[in-house]
């Protein structure tokens, strides 16, 4: 395996949930942990993606009232295969990190489970690994004789945002055979779509009912819908 495929920069220690669980536990594992994708796998075997986007599907449907009351009726109107996205678009550990990069851009899709040769689940890698990979020079973690990763810190702002100017400018001079320069501009775009996303689902989860604080979400998910239809556009 050679430094710039995506069995270098993938996390192992992937968080699944199983196709068969209610669909409570998926929202539990969201709520508990820091993750904005989880792979639905049956018997290791990867057969769907749960986001926290699937998930505020849910709340329309949320009686007000006992937390028992919801999440019963949660779990007899819905399960995880109802809302899990499929096909899954996968990568292998040897896939370059330039091939990940375009298939989560062309997808307008933010994480991409690893699988080995029977289809198991064996990582993720994520369009923010992708990102570090890109702003830490040729983007892979140094390899040891035991290949060990060595940890990737995050880029400082002046860093990101020289490497954002570079692209910006490599786009202009029409210096982009590879598509980088344009991946790492419309990830880190998405990137802070999702954040203000996720910091207005984490003030509603925690506050409660807000009518202003519920229309932003609705903003905000409707830009992250645009975004997605227009790269899936260029992609036609």
């Amino acid at each position: 395996m050679t430094s710039d495929q995506v069995g270098h920069i993938m996390t192992t220690a992937v968080l699944s949930v199983d196709v068969h669980e209610p669909i409570t536990e998926a929202i539990r594992l969201f709520a508990y942990y820091p993750v904005h994708h989880l792979p639905v796998v049956d018997k290791s075997r990867i057969v769907g993606m749960l986001s926290t986007a699937d998930m505020l599907k849910l709340e329309y449907f949320v009686p007000r009232g006992s937390i028992p009351a919801a999440t019963l009726l949660i779990n007899e109107k819905f399960c995880i295969e109802q809302l899990m996205r499929t096909p899954v678009i996968t990568a292998t550990p040897y896939d370059t990190i330039a091939d990940a990069a375009e298939r989560m851009s062309s997808r307008g899709i933010h994480a991409l489970p690893v699988v080995n040769e029977l289809n198991h689940l064996i990582g993720i890698v994520t369009t923010t690994d992708v990102m570090n990979a890109l702003l830490n020079g040729s983007g892979i973690t140094l390899q040891r004789e035991e290949e060990e990763k060595i940890e990737i810190k995050p880029p400082t702002e002046h860093r990101l945002a020289h490497a954002l100017e570079a692209a910006r400018s490599a786009l202009q001079r029409g210096d982009d055979g590879h598509a980088i320069a344009a991946c790492l501009l419309y990830f880190h775009e998405r990137n802070s779509l999702l954040e203000s996303l996720r910091h207005n689902v984490e003030r509603y989860v925690r506050n409660g009912q807000d009518e202003r604080l519920h229309t932003q979400l609705l903003k905000d998910i409707d830009k992250l819908e645009q975004q997605q239809h227009a790269a899936l556009a260029l992609r036609l």
